[in-house]
């Protein structure tokens, strides 16, 4: 049995394709998906950022961590500037770490976001022209709401509290540096620690 071929049949064959109706649905959902797809990728950019500030501002505040509780545990005396003082100062007289006992004098500053250190053989000068010379730990950084950053502890003199609040951006919650370094150095015999000559 054979199908008849008449021009409507022909016209069709040769007319084959998509209807404009057909071609319209498809560019709304290829738009759809590409709205979606770039959403996702927008969303993983944004938390990548945050992830990375939080990750540098973390780092910067356990390098300053590290800074000072090596020196403060290593230290023969410890003095902190008293209250409100600005800017805020931790000076240690530390061992140094060689095989042969070595000792110097070790500073730390707090003041207008920044923490800076310095090391020196004797009493270190601590002068606003001096600290801005000292070598820069961390930017950023503030003080745990009400609390000086280095606070040395009453009952027990040879150990030191940290406290800073370290920026991961504007409008972002901060991260927080909350540590406490005891020093290892034996108890003098008799008398004071010896200070002389960081303080």
């Amino acid at each position: 049995m054979t199908v008849p071929v008449n021009k409507y049949t022909r016209t069709r064959a040769f007319n084959a394709g998509f209807t404009l109706i057909e071609l319209l649905i498809y560019m709304v959902l290829a738009v759809i998906v590409l709205l979606i797809v770039g959403g996702l990728l927008i969303n993983s950019l944004a938390t990548e950022r945050t992830v990375s500030d939080a990750t540098q501002a973390s780092n910067s505040g356990q390098l300053v961590s590290r800074s000072v509780g090596q020196g403060v545990r290593n230290a023969s005396a410890i003095w902190t500037s008293p209250l409100n003082a600005i800017p805020e100062l931790l000076i240690v007289r530390t061992a140094g770490s060689g095989a042969e006992q070595t000792w110097r004098c070790q500073a730390w500053s707090y003041k207008d976001g920044q923490v800076r250190t310095t090391t020196s053989a004797g009493i270190i000068p601590t002068a606003a022209g001096d600290i801005a010379t000292w070598t820069l730990l961390g930017d950023g950084m503030a003080p745990v709401s009400g609390s000086p950053v280095f606070r040395k502890n009453p009952l027990n003199g040879r150990r030191v509290d940290l406290g800073l609040d370290v920026s991961t951006g504007p409008g972002k919650k901060p991260v927080r540096i909350s540590t406490s370094s005891t020093s290892r150095q034996p108890l003098p015999a008799s008398g004071p620690d010896v200070s002389l000559p960081c303080f």
